[in-house]
């Protein structure tokens, strides 16, 4: 404690009654009694006497309360071994408090305003002011943590809901007409799936619940002709609705042309639709696929083989939009981009080759050596040498043509491939283009009526194909 003894354990020594106060200058610098002792036999010093303090007041030196000591004048001596075992017993507190109080205190404590006189210094209270501030400050740090985390709550949530408001009310126009298929007993997420993967709508989970919170439905199975970046509204009031009826099916075989499936069309009775109107919207640059090469409008490959209902007021451009539509769906299963790049080609061209394996090969195994047997001439700047090629570019005629025809679709003399695919190919001859195998063939030659072919990789086997193609008469 401030003011005790620090050597020796000796008690408090009594002051004496005060001089008069025109003694009090001589005893303030050399009185033996006047004073309070400065530390015990060490101090050296003799500590100078309140010469503020009036007789008979209470003293409070050494950090002590009044009532540690008699006050001066009461006559009674101070109880030197009380005191002595007060010090020793606080002492070791003392020296505890003190390095409790170093790892609380922050260093703010301050100096006694005004002059007063300096007081013993109240540990338990600066431990106390220590800790209100550390959790003060814990306080502050909670609480911008969480202003941070709420603003990002509320930044993300308003993101959100711009989000979900342009799923169902999009922006700008429709896009084009696409054919959406709903499967008898679908949910509606996987309708929603369905409408999502054509383009319809923007997103499956959002439909779902916009479906939920507006009570609609049920939503009705079959095909529909939706248009692209529909608002969800729209797109519920058809499902509501159900399909339009099918007036009849059109059915393109794998092979055809753009001049069968006209035909074919033009034949469909009830539907309204000319093989002309057909014709033109499949030739005439309004519908495009995303494969078709710029500056080309014929659709020609494109039209997928399939049989496809055609609903009461379908217009042509409708019905050949529905069929590119599904063969870029097949071509984006089947990797046709990645694919083609592989091997160095285009898909328009990979297209192309497609095609005259399709128009070539009567049998499943003939498929991929026609297609190998293709691309081994293209590469060293041999001529197809396919005679389905230069009948497609004559109309499909009847009857013996002339081989020597100039023709840009004449693949017997002119290098390279056709300018366009001379028929709509199904998957098997797509993959056969795709992934032909490894061979030595330069040469094709139907060797049996059934349309069996035989394969040569050099002119002597080609002489040899020609004779059991004659054997046949087939050549």
């Amino acid at each position: 404690m401030p003011g005790a003894a620090a050597k020796g354990g000796g008690a408090l020594p009594v002051e004496e009654e005060s001089e008069p106060p025109a003694e009090a200058e001589e005893g303030a610098q050399g009185t033996e009694n006047g004073g309070l002792a400065g530390g015990g036999e060490d101090a050296g010093q003799t500590a100078v006497p309140d010469a503020t303090r009036e007789p008979g007041a209470a003293k409070a030196d050494n950090g002590m309360g009044a009532d540690d000591g008699l006050a001066e004048g009461e006559g009674e001596p101070y109880d030197e071994a009380g005191v002595a075992a007060y010090e020793a017993d606080d002492a070791p507190h003392d020296e505890a408090d003190d390095a409790a109080d170093d790892e609380q205190y922050d260093g703010s404590y301050e100096e006694p305003h005004d002059g007063a006189p300096d007081q013993a210094y109240d540990r338990p209270n600066r431990r106390a002011s220590g800790t209100s501030r550390v959790r003060r400050r814990r306080r502050r740090r909670l609480a911008a943590a969480v202003s941070v985390v709420v603003g990002a709550l509320l930044v993300i949530g308003i993101v959100a809901f711009i989000r979900v408001s342009h799923d169902i009310h999009p922006t700008g126009h429709p896009g084009r007409t696409v054919t959406v298929s709903i499967p008898t007993g679908a949910s509606t997420g996987k309708i929603g799936d369905e409408l999502a993967k054509a383009g319809v709508i923007h997103g499956p989970l959002v439909f779902e619940v916009y479906v939920k919170l507006e009570g609609a439905g049920p939503l009705m199975p079959g095909t529909y002709r939706l248009a692209q970046n529909e608002p969800y509204s729209s797109v519920v009031y058809a499902l509501e609705q159900g399909p339009p009826p099918v007036v009849d099916k059109l059915v393109v075989p794998e092979g055809f042309t753009i001049r069968q499936i006209a035909a074919a069309v033009g034949r469909l009775p009830g539907i309204g639709m000319s093989a002309e109107a057909f014709t033109e919207a499949a030739t005439g640059g309004q519908v495009r696929s995303p494969y078709e090469p710029a500056g080309t409008n014929d659709l020609e490959g494109f039209l997928f083989p399939a049989t496809y209902p055609v609903q009461k007021g379908e217009t042509a451009d409708d019905l050949v939009q529905y069929m590119v539509d599904t063969f870029d769906h097949y071509a984006s299963e089947l990797d046709l981009s990645a694919k083609a790049a592989h091997l160095h080609y285009t898909p328009y061209q990979i297209l192309k080759v497609a095609s005259i394996v399709e128009r070539e090969a009567k049998f499943e195994s003939d498929r991929g050596l026609i297609a190998s047997t293709i691309y081994n001439r293209l590469s060293i700047g041999m001529p197809i040498g396919a005679e389905s090629t230069l009948l497609y570019g004559l109309g499909d005629p009847k009857g013996p043509v002339n081989i020597e025809t100039r023709n840009p679709y004449n693949t017997l003399i002119n290098k390279g491939l056709p300018p366009t695919p001379i028929s709509n190919p199904g998957i098997p001859s797509l993959e056969a283009a795709l992934s032909p195998p490894k061979t030595d063939y330069l040469f094709w030659v139907e060797i049996n009526p059934d349309g069996k072919m035989g394969y040569a990789s050099d002119n002597a086997g080609f002489v040899q194909l020609q004779a059991e193609c004659r054997k046949v008469h087939l050549c």
